[in-house]
């Protein structure tokens, strides 16, 4: 199983669903995009973005969304 930082898809889902996340990274979507239109859209977008691309999400440690 491919994960980041030690992470599986469910606790990077998890991550996704970080209101805080979700605030600091809404800019990387657009709101006409699937991902902008649903929660499960966001989710499964922004999983796949931090599976393929991890640096792109550097404005805190990625675990520190686990915490809510």
């Amino acid at each position: 199983m491919f994960t980041v930082d030690g992470l599986n898809d469910k606790q990077l889902g998890r991550i996704a669903r970080n209101p805080a996340f979700m605030a600091e990274y809404n800019h990387l979507v657009s709101p006409t995009s699937p991902a902008g239109q649903s929660q499960q859209g966001w989710e499964f977008e922004m999983v796949q973005r931090l599976k393929k691309d991890p640096t792109q999400f550097n404005k805190r440690p990625i675990r520190e969304y686990l915490e809510y």
